[in-house]
Protein backbone atom coordinates (compact mmCIF):
# COMPACT_ATOMS: atom_id res chain seq x y z
CA UNK A 1 0.00 0.00 0.00
CA UNK A 2 1.33 3.48 -1.08
CA UNK A 3 0.98 6.01 1.82
CA UNK A 4 2.71 9.56 2.19
CA UNK A 5 3.52 11.29 5.08
CA UNK A 6 -0.62 11.08 6.18
CA UNK A 7 -0.28 8.89 8.87
CA UNK A 8 -4.05 9.39 10.08
CA UNK A 9 -5.26 8.21 6.56
CA UNK A 10 -2.52 5.03 7.36
CA UNK A 11 -3.86 4.33 10.19
CA UNK A 12 -7.30 3.98 9.57
CA UNK A 13 -6.45 1.90 6.13
CA UNK A 14 -4.82 -0.35 9.23
CA UNK A 15 -7.70 -0.70 11.26
CA UNK A 16 -10.18 -1.14 8.39
CA UNK A 17 -7.70 -4.45 7.16
CA UNK A 18 -7.45 -5.32 10.80
CA UNK A 19 -11.78 -5.61 11.00
CA UNK A 20 -11.46 -7.66 7.50
CA UNK A 21 -9.41 -10.16 8.87
CA UNK A 22 -11.26 -10.37 11.77
CA UNK A 23 -14.49 -10.54 10.01
CA UNK A 24 -12.99 -13.65 7.91
CA UNK A 25 -11.42 -15.27 10.76
CA UNK A 26 -12.10 -18.69 8.93
CA UNK A 27 -10.09 -17.60 5.63
CA UNK A 28 -6.31 -17.98 4.56
CA UNK A 29 -4.09 -15.11 3.97
CA UNK A 30 -1.50 -14.35 1.57
CA UNK A 31 0.72 -11.58 1.28
CA UNK A 32 0.64 -9.01 -1.68
CA UNK A 33 2.00 -5.71 -2.49
CA UNK A 34 -0.44 -2.85 -2.64
CA UNK A 35 -1.06 0.28 -4.11
CA UNK A 36 -3.61 3.39 -3.78
CA UNK A 37 -2.95 6.77 -5.78
CA UNK A 38 -3.09 9.86 -3.21
CA UNK A 39 -0.72 12.30 -4.92
CA UNK A 40 -1.67 15.31 -2.88
CA UNK A 41 -0.33 13.66 0.59
CA UNK A 42 3.29 14.52 -0.36
CA UNK A 43 6.19 11.86 -0.59
CA UNK A 44 5.42 8.43 -1.71
CA UNK A 45 6.38 5.30 0.09
CA UNK A 46 5.67 1.30 -0.52
CA UNK A 47 4.69 -1.08 2.65
CA UNK A 48 3.70 -4.58 2.92
CA UNK A 49 0.48 -5.96 4.19
CA UNK A 50 -1.45 -9.06 4.38
CA UNK A 51 -4.28 -9.19 2.08
CA UNK A 52 -7.08 -11.33 2.31
CA UNK A 53 -7.22 -13.67 -1.30
CA UNK A 54 -7.01 -17.32 -0.79
CA UNK A 55 -10.52 -18.25 0.60
CA UNK A 56 -12.30 -15.06 0.63
CA UNK A 57 -14.67 -14.98 -2.17
CA UNK A 58 -17.38 -12.81 -3.83
CA UNK A 59 -18.34 -16.21 -5.76
CA UNK A 60 -21.22 -14.68 -7.91
CA UNK A 61 -24.15 -17.67 -7.52
CA UNK A 62 -25.42 -18.99 -10.92
CA UNK A 63 -28.53 -19.51 -9.76
CA UNK A 64 -30.95 -17.29 -11.43
CA UNK A 65 -34.77 -17.13 -12.86
CA UNK A 66 -36.81 -16.02 -16.04
CA UNK A 67 -38.95 -13.02 -15.46
CA UNK A 68 -41.08 -11.12 -18.51
CA UNK A 69 -42.21 -7.96 -18.30
CA UNK A 70 -40.90 -6.20 -15.30
CA UNK A 71 -38.96 -6.28 -12.49
CA UNK A 72 -39.67 -2.72 -10.27
CA UNK A 73 -40.93 -3.17 -6.89
CA UNK A 74 -44.30 -2.41 -8.20
CA UNK A 75 -44.75 -5.79 -9.64
CA UNK A 76 -46.66 -7.84 -7.61
CA UNK A 77 -43.72 -10.65 -8.15
CA UNK A 78 -40.91 -8.25 -6.93
CA UNK A 79 -41.12 -8.87 -3.03
CA UNK A 80 -40.73 -12.84 -3.53
CA UNK A 81 -38.34 -12.49 -6.67
CA UNK A 82 -35.76 -10.80 -4.19
CA UNK A 83 -36.07 -13.51 -0.83
CA UNK A 84 -36.38 -16.68 -3.26
CA UNK A 85 -32.46 -16.51 -2.86
CA UNK A 86 -31.94 -15.92 -6.87
CA UNK A 87 -28.83 -14.49 -8.02
CA UNK A 88 -29.70 -13.40 -11.70
CA UNK A 89 -32.81 -12.83 -13.71
CA UNK A 90 -33.12 -13.25 -17.46
CA UNK A 91 -35.38 -11.21 -19.34
CA UNK A 92 -36.15 -9.61 -22.16
CA UNK A 93 -36.44 -6.06 -23.94
CA UNK A 94 -38.16 -5.68 -27.55
CA UNK A 95 -36.28 -3.87 -30.70
CA UNK A 96 -39.97 -3.63 -31.56
CA UNK A 97 -40.79 -1.37 -28.32
CA UNK A 98 -37.75 0.20 -28.28
CA UNK A 99 -37.25 1.17 -31.95
CA UNK A 100 -40.73 1.23 -33.51
CA UNK A 101 -39.85 3.45 -35.91
CA UNK A 102 -36.92 3.99 -38.75
CA UNK A 103 -35.35 7.36 -38.17
CA UNK A 104 -31.94 8.77 -38.67
CA UNK A 105 -30.39 9.79 -36.10
CA UNK A 106 -32.09 6.52 -34.25
CA UNK A 107 -35.25 7.13 -32.13
CA UNK A 108 -35.02 5.16 -29.15
CA UNK A 109 -37.79 5.30 -26.33
CA UNK A 110 -36.04 3.35 -23.47
CA UNK A 111 -39.35 2.51 -20.73
CA UNK A 112 -39.52 -0.91 -20.73
CA UNK A 113 -36.16 -1.75 -20.91
CA UNK A 114 -36.10 0.48 -17.52
CA UNK A 115 -38.80 -1.48 -16.22
CA UNK A 116 -37.60 -4.78 -17.46
CA UNK A 117 -34.38 -4.31 -15.97
CA UNK A 118 -35.37 -1.89 -12.84
CA UNK A 119 -34.27 -4.88 -10.18
CA UNK A 120 -30.67 -4.37 -11.41
CA UNK A 121 -30.50 -1.36 -8.67
CA UNK A 122 -29.27 -1.86 -5.34
CA UNK A 123 -32.34 -0.66 -4.06
CA UNK A 124 -34.68 -2.56 -6.16
CA UNK A 125 -32.67 -6.18 -5.25
CA UNK A 126 -29.40 -5.18 -6.55
CA UNK A 127 -29.71 -8.41 -8.75
CA UNK A 128 -27.76 -9.80 -11.43
CA UNK A 129 -29.67 -9.39 -15.38
CA UNK A 130 -28.96 -11.46 -18.36
CA UNK A 131 -30.79 -9.25 -20.79
CA UNK A 132 -32.15 -10.91 -24.02
CA UNK A 133 -32.72 -9.08 -27.33
CA UNK A 134 -36.20 -9.97 -28.54
CA UNK A 135 -38.54 -9.72 -31.42
CA UNK A 136 -38.11 -7.22 -33.94
CA UNK A 137 -40.00 -3.94 -35.97
CA UNK A 138 -41.64 -4.86 -39.32
CA UNK A 139 -38.74 -2.45 -40.61
CA UNK A 140 -36.19 -4.78 -39.30
CA UNK A 141 -37.44 -8.31 -40.15
CA UNK A 142 -40.60 -9.82 -42.26
CA UNK A 143 -41.91 -11.42 -38.76
CA UNK A 144 -40.67 -10.82 -35.18
CA UNK A 145 -38.19 -13.51 -34.70
CA UNK A 146 -37.73 -14.07 -38.45
CA UNK A 147 -34.01 -13.33 -39.39
CA UNK A 148 -33.48 -9.70 -39.70
CA UNK A 149 -32.97 -8.01 -42.82
CA UNK A 150 -29.32 -8.15 -44.15
CA UNK A 151 -29.29 -5.06 -44.65
CA UNK A 152 -30.87 -4.09 -41.43
CA UNK A 153 -28.11 -5.84 -39.89
CA UNK A 154 -25.89 -2.46 -38.92
CA UNK A 155 -28.91 -0.74 -37.53
CA UNK A 156 -29.70 -3.48 -35.18
CA UNK A 157 -26.28 -3.23 -34.26
CA UNK A 158 -26.68 0.03 -33.11
CA UNK A 159 -29.46 -0.72 -31.28
CA UNK A 160 -27.89 -3.06 -29.24
CA UNK A 161 -24.71 -0.63 -28.74
CA UNK A 162 -26.67 2.05 -27.70
CA UNK A 163 -28.10 -0.22 -24.66
CA UNK A 164 -24.97 -1.44 -23.91
CA UNK A 165 -23.52 1.99 -23.30
CA UNK A 166 -27.12 2.75 -21.35
CA UNK A 167 -26.07 -0.37 -18.81
CA UNK A 168 -22.31 0.13 -18.50
CA UNK A 169 -22.29 2.22 -15.24
CA UNK A 170 -19.66 5.00 -17.14
CA UNK A 171 -21.90 8.18 -16.38
CA UNK A 172 -22.10 8.67 -20.13
CA UNK A 173 -25.32 8.00 -21.93
CA UNK A 174 -26.01 5.93 -18.76
CA UNK A 175 -30.14 4.61 -17.77
CA UNK A 176 -31.26 6.67 -14.19
CA UNK A 177 -28.88 5.16 -11.34
CA UNK A 178 -26.02 4.24 -13.71
CA UNK A 179 -26.58 0.43 -13.50
CA UNK A 180 -24.44 -1.93 -14.94
CA UNK A 181 -25.39 -5.12 -17.25
CA UNK A 182 -22.47 -6.95 -17.86
CA UNK A 183 -24.64 -9.99 -20.09
CA UNK A 184 -26.14 -9.15 -23.29
CA UNK A 185 -28.13 -12.49 -25.09
CA UNK A 186 -28.90 -12.33 -28.86
CA UNK A 187 -32.29 -14.34 -29.48
CA UNK A 188 -34.18 -17.18 -28.03
CA UNK A 189 -33.96 -20.47 -29.42
CA UNK A 190 -32.77 -19.45 -33.20
CA UNK A 191 -32.45 -23.07 -34.05
CA UNK A 192 -35.71 -23.00 -34.72
CA UNK A 193 -36.23 -24.08 -38.26
CA UNK A 194 -38.70 -21.20 -39.33
CA UNK A 195 -36.56 -18.74 -37.28
CA UNK A 196 -32.26 -18.92 -38.19
CA UNK A 197 -32.68 -22.40 -37.90
CA UNK A 198 -31.23 -23.15 -41.41
CA UNK A 199 -29.30 -19.83 -41.89
CA UNK A 200 -26.33 -20.27 -39.46
CA UNK A 201 -23.98 -18.51 -42.11
CA UNK A 202 -26.42 -15.46 -42.16
CA UNK A 203 -26.63 -15.72 -38.53
CA UNK A 204 -22.97 -15.59 -38.28
CA UNK A 205 -22.56 -12.50 -40.26
CA UNK A 206 -24.95 -10.77 -38.28
CA UNK A 207 -22.66 -11.66 -35.12
CA UNK A 208 -19.58 -10.40 -37.19
CA UNK A 209 -21.66 -6.98 -37.11
CA UNK A 210 -22.98 -7.05 -33.91
CA UNK A 211 -19.69 -7.98 -31.91
CA UNK A 212 -17.36 -5.40 -32.73
CA UNK A 213 -20.27 -2.57 -31.82
CA UNK A 214 -20.87 -4.36 -28.56
CA UNK A 215 -17.36 -4.08 -27.47
CA UNK A 216 -17.02 -0.45 -28.57
CA UNK A 217 -19.72 0.38 -26.08
CA UNK A 218 -18.40 -1.20 -23.66
CA UNK A 219 -15.40 -3.96 -23.76
CA UNK A 220 -16.23 -5.44 -20.63
CA UNK A 221 -19.91 -6.93 -21.89
CA UNK A 222 -20.01 -10.61 -22.44
CA UNK A 223 -22.09 -11.22 -25.72
CA UNK A 224 -23.89 -14.74 -25.34
CA UNK A 225 -25.00 -17.11 -27.93
CA UNK A 226 -28.59 -16.89 -28.00
CA UNK A 227 -30.03 -19.92 -25.75
CA UNK A 228 -30.24 -23.12 -28.33
CA UNK A 229 -33.14 -25.87 -28.05
CA UNK A 230 -30.70 -28.62 -29.04
CA UNK A 231 -33.07 -31.08 -28.77
CA UNK A 232 -36.70 -31.93 -30.24
CA UNK A 233 -34.74 -32.24 -33.78
CA UNK A 234 -36.14 -32.28 -37.25
CA UNK A 235 -34.29 -34.91 -38.04
CA UNK A 236 -34.91 -37.11 -35.80
CA UNK A 237 -37.77 -36.45 -33.89
CA UNK A 238 -40.14 -34.39 -36.54
CA UNK A 239 -39.65 -31.40 -33.94
CA UNK A 240 -39.13 -27.58 -34.79
CA UNK A 241 -35.31 -27.69 -34.15
CA UNK A 242 -32.38 -27.92 -36.66
CA UNK A 243 -28.98 -30.16 -35.44
CA UNK A 244 -26.32 -28.11 -37.71
CA UNK A 245 -27.67 -24.47 -36.27
CA UNK A 246 -24.79 -24.60 -34.45
CA UNK A 247 -22.16 -26.58 -36.38
CA UNK A 248 -23.22 -23.79 -39.34
CA UNK A 249 -22.47 -21.02 -37.41
CA UNK A 250 -18.89 -22.43 -36.31
CA UNK A 251 -18.31 -23.18 -39.98
CA UNK A 252 -18.74 -19.94 -41.13
CA UNK A 253 -16.12 -18.49 -38.17
CA UNK A 254 -18.88 -17.02 -36.29
CA UNK A 255 -16.75 -18.80 -32.79
CA UNK A 256 -14.51 -15.74 -32.64
CA UNK A 257 -17.85 -13.40 -32.63
CA UNK A 258 -19.17 -14.28 -28.74
CA UNK A 259 -18.03 -14.96 -25.35
CA UNK A 260 -20.08 -16.95 -24.00
CA UNK A 261 -21.91 -20.46 -25.06
CA UNK A 262 -25.57 -20.52 -24.35
CA UNK A 263 -28.14 -24.04 -24.17
CA UNK A 264 -31.26 -25.17 -22.83
CA UNK A 265 -31.68 -27.83 -21.04
CA UNK A 266 -35.12 -29.88 -19.97
CA UNK A 267 -34.96 -33.40 -18.48
CA UNK A 268 -37.96 -34.43 -20.90
CA UNK A 269 -35.37 -35.41 -23.75
CA UNK A 270 -32.93 -36.68 -21.40
CA UNK A 271 -32.39 -39.87 -23.83
CA UNK A 272 -30.55 -37.91 -26.56
CA UNK A 273 -27.87 -37.60 -23.31
CA UNK A 274 -28.00 -39.78 -20.87
CA UNK A 275 -28.70 -43.59 -20.30
CA UNK A 276 -28.74 -43.34 -16.34
CA UNK A 277 -32.36 -41.33 -16.88
CA UNK A 278 -31.31 -38.94 -15.20
CA UNK A 279 -31.70 -34.97 -16.01
CA UNK A 280 -28.91 -34.90 -18.81
CA UNK A 281 -27.76 -31.03 -18.33
CA UNK A 282 -24.47 -31.94 -17.75
CA UNK A 283 -24.46 -34.65 -20.32
CA UNK A 284 -25.80 -32.28 -23.04
CA UNK A 285 -23.48 -29.04 -21.59
CA UNK A 286 -20.11 -31.55 -22.05
CA UNK A 287 -21.52 -32.57 -25.64
CA UNK A 288 -21.62 -29.07 -26.68
CA UNK A 289 -18.63 -27.71 -25.08
CA UNK A 290 -16.67 -30.93 -27.01
CA UNK A 291 -18.60 -29.57 -30.26
CA UNK A 292 -16.61 -25.96 -29.27
CA UNK A 293 -13.23 -27.57 -28.52
CA UNK A 294 -13.09 -29.43 -31.83
CA UNK A 295 -13.41 -25.83 -33.59
CA UNK A 296 -11.12 -24.64 -31.16
CA UNK A 297 -12.83 -23.02 -28.50
CA UNK A 298 -13.27 -23.12 -25.06
CA UNK A 299 -15.93 -20.72 -23.80
CA UNK A 300 -17.82 -20.26 -20.30
CA UNK A 301 -21.06 -21.78 -20.81
CA UNK A 302 -24.36 -20.54 -19.29
CA UNK A 303 -28.23 -22.33 -19.51
CA UNK A 304 -30.79 -20.00 -19.86
CA UNK A 305 -33.76 -22.04 -19.53
CA UNK A 306 -34.18 -25.34 -17.81
CA UNK A 307 -37.04 -26.59 -15.55
CA UNK A 308 -40.03 -28.98 -14.71
CA UNK A 309 -43.60 -28.46 -14.45
CA UNK A 310 -45.82 -28.92 -11.48
CA UNK A 311 -48.66 -29.94 -12.91
CA UNK A 312 -49.76 -33.01 -14.29
CA UNK A 313 -50.36 -31.97 -18.13
CA UNK A 314 -50.03 -34.58 -19.50
CA UNK A 315 -49.57 -38.05 -18.87
CA UNK A 316 -46.26 -39.01 -20.72
CA UNK A 317 -44.37 -36.17 -18.93
CA UNK A 318 -45.51 -36.45 -15.37
CA UNK A 319 -45.34 -33.37 -13.02
CA UNK A 320 -46.45 -32.65 -9.25
CA UNK A 321 -45.18 -30.45 -7.05
CA UNK A 322 -42.49 -32.89 -5.29
CA UNK A 323 -41.45 -33.94 -8.95
CA UNK A 324 -40.77 -30.32 -9.64
CA UNK A 325 -38.90 -29.94 -6.89
CA UNK A 326 -36.38 -32.94 -7.11
CA UNK A 327 -35.91 -31.54 -10.49
CA UNK A 328 -34.44 -28.30 -8.61
CA UNK A 329 -32.16 -29.71 -6.95
CA UNK A 330 -30.91 -32.02 -9.82
CA UNK A 331 -31.05 -29.36 -12.36
CA UNK A 332 -28.61 -26.85 -9.58
CA UNK A 333 -26.44 -29.55 -8.79
CA UNK A 334 -25.44 -30.54 -12.61
CA UNK A 335 -25.05 -26.62 -13.13
CA UNK A 336 -22.50 -26.58 -10.67
CA UNK A 337 -20.96 -29.76 -11.84
CA UNK A 338 -20.97 -28.13 -15.47
CA UNK A 339 -19.57 -24.75 -13.89
CA UNK A 340 -22.50 -22.74 -15.87
CA UNK A 341 -21.91 -19.23 -14.85
CA UNK A 342 -25.72 -18.54 -15.09
CA UNK A 343 -28.51 -21.38 -14.45
CA UNK A 344 -31.62 -20.31 -15.39
CA UNK A 345 -35.22 -21.73 -14.09
CA UNK A 346 -37.98 -21.01 -16.50
CA UNK A 347 -39.58 -19.73 -15.26
CA UNK A 348 -40.25 -17.72 -11.85
CA UNK A 349 -44.26 -17.43 -12.21
CA UNK A 350 -46.88 -19.09 -14.15
CA UNK A 351 -47.85 -18.00 -17.62
CA UNK A 352 -51.20 -20.09 -17.13
CA UNK A 353 -53.04 -20.02 -20.97
CA UNK A 354 -50.10 -19.39 -22.62
CA UNK A 355 -48.20 -22.67 -21.90
CA UNK A 356 -49.33 -25.51 -20.61
CA UNK A 357 -46.85 -27.17 -17.98
CA UNK A 358 -46.71 -25.04 -14.70
CA UNK A 359 -43.01 -24.87 -14.53
CA UNK A 360 -43.11 -21.80 -12.56
CA UNK A 361 -42.01 -21.51 -8.36
CA UNK A 362 -44.64 -19.52 -7.97
CA UNK A 363 -48.59 -18.64 -8.85
CA UNK A 364 -49.83 -16.09 -11.14
CA UNK A 365 -52.03 -14.83 -8.36
CA UNK A 366 -52.76 -11.60 -6.78
CA UNK A 367 -51.03 -12.14 -4.68
CA UNK A 368 -49.01 -15.00 -5.71
CA UNK A 369 -48.51 -18.12 -4.00
CA UNK A 370 -45.19 -19.96 -3.62
CA UNK A 371 -45.18 -23.34 -4.41
CA UNK A 372 -42.95 -25.94 -2.64
CA UNK A 373 -40.45 -25.76 -5.54
CA UNK A 374 -40.33 -22.08 -4.38
CA UNK A 375 -38.82 -22.70 -0.95
CA UNK A 376 -36.67 -25.76 -2.85
CA UNK A 377 -35.43 -23.24 -4.89
CA UNK A 378 -34.44 -20.78 -1.75
CA UNK A 379 -32.86 -23.77 0.22
CA UNK A 380 -30.53 -24.26 -2.64
CA UNK A 381 -29.62 -21.13 -3.30
CA UNK A 382 -28.24 -20.66 0.16
CA UNK A 383 -26.46 -24.49 0.19
CA UNK A 384 -24.86 -23.89 -3.20
CA UNK A 385 -24.33 -19.77 -2.90
CA UNK A 386 -20.51 -20.47 -2.05
CA UNK A 387 -20.13 -24.21 -3.35
CA UNK A 388 -17.25 -25.06 -5.53
CA UNK A 389 -17.82 -28.53 -7.37
CA UNK A 390 -15.37 -31.17 -6.77
CA UNK A 391 -16.35 -34.32 -8.47
CA UNK A 392 -19.05 -36.39 -9.89
CA UNK A 393 -18.94 -40.08 -8.39
CA UNK A 394 -18.04 -42.64 -10.79
CA UNK A 395 -20.46 -45.39 -11.53
CA UNK A 396 -18.02 -47.69 -9.85
CA UNK A 397 -18.11 -45.84 -6.50
CA UNK A 398 -22.23 -45.52 -6.67
CA UNK A 399 -22.56 -49.29 -7.59
CA UNK A 400 -25.48 -48.39 -9.86
CA UNK A 401 -25.96 -46.48 -13.03
CA UNK A 402 -28.94 -44.85 -11.61
CA UNK A 403 -27.26 -43.58 -8.40
CA UNK A 404 -25.98 -40.16 -9.02
CA UNK A 405 -23.69 -38.43 -6.06
CA UNK A 406 -21.61 -34.93 -6.34
CA UNK A 407 -18.90 -34.01 -4.01
CA UNK A 408 -18.97 -30.16 -3.17
CA UNK A 409 -16.80 -28.05 -0.89
CA UNK A 410 -18.07 -24.60 0.81
CA UNK A 411 -15.70 -22.35 0.02
CA UNK A 412 -16.59 -20.18 2.65
CA UNK A 413 -17.24 -22.77 5.51
CA UNK A 414 -14.57 -24.57 4.81
CA UNK A 415 -17.11 -27.70 4.70
CA UNK A 416 -17.14 -30.78 2.39
CA UNK A 417 -20.94 -31.78 1.45
CA UNK A 418 -22.41 -34.16 -1.62
CA UNK A 419 -25.61 -34.39 -3.01
CA UNK A 420 -27.10 -37.60 -4.21
CA UNK A 421 -30.55 -39.32 -5.22
CA UNK A 422 -31.41 -42.28 -7.27
CA UNK A 423 -32.97 -41.67 -10.99
CA UNK A 424 -35.73 -41.66 -12.69
CA UNK A 425 -37.86 -38.75 -10.56
CA UNK A 426 -40.28 -41.66 -10.03
CA UNK A 427 -37.74 -44.66 -8.48
CA UNK A 428 -39.10 -46.25 -5.45
CA UNK A 429 -36.56 -47.70 -2.62
CA UNK A 430 -33.45 -46.58 -2.20
CA UNK A 431 -29.77 -48.00 -2.80
CA UNK A 432 -26.75 -47.64 -0.72
CA UNK A 433 -24.01 -45.02 -0.85
CA UNK A 434 -20.93 -45.47 0.59
CA UNK A 435 -19.00 -41.71 1.24
CA UNK A 436 -15.77 -41.26 2.61
CA UNK A 437 -16.55 -39.60 6.05
CA UNK A 438 -16.21 -40.50 9.73
CA UNK A 439 -19.59 -38.63 10.58
CA UNK A 440 -22.49 -36.77 8.34
CA UNK A 441 -25.64 -34.94 8.14
CA UNK A 442 -28.06 -36.43 5.66
CA UNK A 443 -30.56 -33.54 5.07
CA UNK A 444 -33.56 -34.19 2.84
CA UNK A 445 -35.37 -30.57 2.00
CA UNK A 446 -38.31 -32.28 0.23
CA UNK A 447 -39.03 -34.75 3.32
CA UNK A 448 -38.25 -31.69 5.83
CA UNK A 449 -35.95 -34.40 7.59
CA UNK A 450 -32.41 -35.02 8.56
CA UNK A 451 -30.45 -37.15 10.48
CA UNK A 452 -26.74 -38.22 11.38
CA UNK A 453 -24.84 -41.48 10.31
CA UNK A 454 -21.75 -42.64 11.39
CA UNK A 455 -18.93 -44.56 10.54
CA UNK A 456 -19.72 -48.49 12.17
CA UNK A 457 -23.29 -48.04 11.48
CA UNK A 458 -23.33 -50.44 8.64
CA UNK A 459 -21.17 -52.80 10.66
CA UNK A 460 -18.13 -51.71 9.29
CA UNK A 461 -15.82 -49.43 10.79
CA UNK A 462 -13.49 -48.84 7.55
CA UNK A 463 -13.88 -44.63 7.45
CA UNK A 464 -17.06 -44.63 5.16
CA UNK A 465 -20.61 -44.05 6.29
CA UNK A 466 -23.21 -45.84 4.26
CA UNK A 467 -26.27 -43.13 3.06
CA UNK A 468 -29.32 -44.93 2.14
CA UNK A 469 -30.34 -42.69 -0.98
CA UNK A 470 -34.02 -42.77 -2.93
CA UNK A 471 -35.67 -40.30 -5.89
CA UNK A 472 -35.88 -37.19 -3.23
CA UNK A 473 -32.12 -35.82 -3.49
CA UNK A 474 -30.13 -35.36 -0.52
CA UNK A 475 -28.18 -33.05 1.22
CA UNK A 476 -24.95 -34.97 2.84
CA UNK A 477 -22.49 -32.74 5.36
CA UNK A 478 -19.49 -33.82 6.55
CA UNK A 479 -19.17 -33.32 10.10
CA UNK A 480 -16.01 -31.55 10.38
Amino acid sequence: MIFRKGYLIFTLALLSLFLLVNNQANINIESQEHTVKADTLGEAMTTYLPAVLNRYTNIVSPIGVQMYDSTAPSSKYHNGLVESGTTWVRIQINWSNIEPSRTSPPTYYWGSAETAFAAVLPENGGLNILGTFRYSPGWGAPAPEEPIYPDRYDEFAEFVAATVERYDGDGFNDAPGSPVITYWELFNEPDRFNFWGYKGKEFSDLLKVVYPAVKAANPGAQLVFPGIAYDFFQDTSGGPFVRSFLTDVLDNGGGNYFDVMNFHSYPVFYTNWTNNKGPGLLEKGEYIQDILAGYGLDKPIVVTETGWHSNNAASTIPGSPEIQSKYVIQLITQGYALDAKILIWWMYYDVEGVYQFNNSLVTNGTPPVEKQAYYIFQDAAETFRTARFVRKFTTGETGKLELEAYEFEDVVQNQQFFVAWLNPVTATGTEPLRIPAAQVLVRNPIAGSQYSVTDGQDGIVDGYVTVQVGAQPVYVEVDN
